[in-house]
């Protein structure tokens, strides 16, 4: 299974957005650089879409995460991750 996806979508619950809550966090975040559709969140948390590494580096900003923590589920010392809620 795609466990970034998982942990995109669990992150996302932990912090009480919709799909349509990340997706407008996704533009602002990357000044309209991504705008993604609700469709697209659901595919990268189903496994079924890729995640190219720009949007890996703006989905760990827009859930407050560090993008090794999504990649890989491992602790950054470096960046914020979900565990230090």
């Amino acid at each position: 299974m795609n466990q970034l996806g998982l942990r995109v979508k669990n992150r996302r619950h932990s912090l009480k957005l919709t799909q349509d809550a990340l997706c407008a966090i996704l533009a602002r975040v990357t000044n309209g650089g991504w705008i993604p559709a609700q469709g697209d969140i659901y595919r990268i948390e189903n496994g079924s879409r890729i995640v190219s590494d720009v949007e890996i580096f703006a989905l760990a900003e827009a859930l407050e995460c560090s993008p090794v923590w999504l990649l890989i589920g491992e602790r950054d010392d470096l960046l914020p991750h979900p565990l230090d809620d």
